[in-house]
């Protein structure tokens, strides 16, 4: 079976729970897990900042928990890796997933398969639509899409952060030094030289629904449209220099 070959990877932070998008995420969240139930996925959660009620209640839904101990957006999805890859010593296949995803669930298994037999390094899935997101959300998606899609010469749900790896893919992730801040590059930028190395790149065009009651407190958010505009400014400059980089040597 393909869950036996895969653990699941995400971050977690509860932080303040009288924050309304919070609040919602962390609801969602438990369906995730429900969701991870449902297909056999294991799921390690590598979390922080969440009050101890929260904590049980993931461990009650197979939350397999991990105290965060670093700081910075690369340097956590770093110890998140290491965690799954110590704890899990003979899986073959690495999923980072996202915890406010539930639908994204039912596509773990259908790409790990196609990465097996493609014998690929590397797993993203390929959204087939934006409906169902924010506007500003939909719109950062599609924008970093394309500019991916024209240099990389076929269609790329670039910024899209759940992927696949294999475990020897793994460290590409760990040996990335954040030479483009340290944030959401430090999971894009590795998959890039994965692609450049011709480790093989298997995609899945998936119906992915974004989860209406993240769309309904995420739209026209401004803390979240401003954050918006901090990933665009992080991850479109540093695809453009990567893969210029990357094409010339």
């Amino acid at each position: 079976m393909v869950a036996k070959n895969i653990v699941c990877i995400t971050t977690f932070r509860q932080g303040n729970p009288e924050n309304n998008i919070e609040k919602v995420r962390t609801e969602v969240f438990f369906d995730t897990l429900k969701k991870m139930a449902e297909f056999g996925l294991s799921l390690m959660v590598l979390y922080i900042e969440t009050q101890r009620p929260i904590l049980k209640e993931m461990e009650k839904l197979g939350a397999i928990l991990v105290l965060q101990q670093s700081n910075g957006m690369g340097n956590v999805r770093k110890e998140a890796i290491l965690a799954a890859l110590d704890r899990f010593p003979n899986i073959k296949h690495l999923c980072w997933l996202e915890p406010e995803k539930p639908d994204l669930v039912q596509f773990i298994g259908p790409l790990c398969a196609k990465m097996m037999r493609e014998q690929s390094a590397l797993g993203m899935f390929n959204r087939i639509s934006m409906s169902s997101y924010p506007p500003e959300q939909a719109h950062y998606y599609l924008f970093c899409r394309a500019v991916a899609s024209h240099l990389l010469g076929f269609d790329l749900d670039y910024a899209f952060g759940p992927m696949i790896i294999t475990r020897p893919a793994a460290s590409y992730f760990l040996k990335y030094q954040g030479e483009y801040g340290s944030k959401w590059d430090s999971i894009l930028i590795p998959r890039l030289r994965i692609i450049k190395d011709g480790a093989g790149l298997s995609t899945l065009s998936i119906n992915f629904q974004n989860d209406p009651r993240m769309t309904q407190v995420e739209s026209g958010n401004v803390a979240i449209i401003l954050k918006r505009i901090e990933q665009l400014s992080n991850v479109v400059p540093s695809l453009i220099a990567e893969w210029q980089k990357l094409m010339t040597t």
